[in-house]
Formats: C-alpha cells, structure tokens, sequence
C-alpha cells in the first residue's frame, strides 16, 4: 500500500527535477550549443504559441472571411519580415560560434511580440 503511495510521488519529484534542470541548464549556461539549443526551443515554442493565437483569432464567430484572408495575408508578410530582419540582425556573427543562438534569440523575440500584437487584438485592443 505505501509503496502504491510513494511511487507516483517519486516520479512526480524526478520529472519535476528533470523539467527544473532543464529549464536551468538553458538560463545557467555557457555552453554556446547548449545556448542555441535552448534558443531553438524557446523559438519553436513561441511559433507553436503565435499559431495558437492565430487559431484563435479565426475561430471567432465575428471575425469574417475577408478579416481571416488579410490576417493570412498579413501572417505570411510578418513571417517574412521575422525572417529577412532576424538575418540582417545578425549578418555580421555569420558563420561564427554564437550566430545560431542570436539568430534563434531574435526569432524568438520577434515572434513573441507578434504574440502580444495579436493579444492585443484578441482584447479588443487593436492597435
């Protein structure tokens, strides 16, 4: 009985102490691929929020047709922009150590002030 008891609680400790390790391998680091990998994540996971925030958008009953096209429209520009701006932001780290990591820390940062540009517009708070 104690064991049935014990068990689930050790193993919510391990994943927990995993999920903290990893969260402070990626703050507490000065490994520059351990850098980039954590930069890389954190970039992917903001697009996987944005997309959210994009599903969202267009599963409003009072958000018409045309509105979904021009945010389609607009998304496909904006991710281009993301892209063509995070390269120039970072053309002269070209080809050195650190240039994944800057490239995916300006990716990702780009992409979570979409993030909170569509909040915003979730909220009634165009701007």
């Amino acid at each position: 009985m104690l064991q049935k008891i014990l068990l689930p609680i050790v193993l919510i400790l391990m994943v927990q102490g995993v999920m903290a390790k990893t969260v402070s391998d990626c703050e507490n680091t000065d490994d520059i691929a351990k850098m980039s990998s954590c930069a890389e994540k954190a970039y992917l996971n903001s697009k996987k929020e944005l997309n959210s925030k994009i599903k969202t958008i267009k599963s409003q009953k009072d958000v018409g047709s045309r509105a979904k096209k021009l945010l389609d429209k607009a998304q496909k520009s904006w991710g281009q922009f993301r892209w063509n701006y995070c390269i120039f932001a970072t053309i002269d780290m070209e080809g050195e150590v650190g240039y994944s990591f800057h490239k995916f820390e300006c990716l990702g940062n780009v992409t979570k002030q979409q993030i909170k540009n569509l909040q915003e517009y979730i909220e009634g708070l165009d701007v």
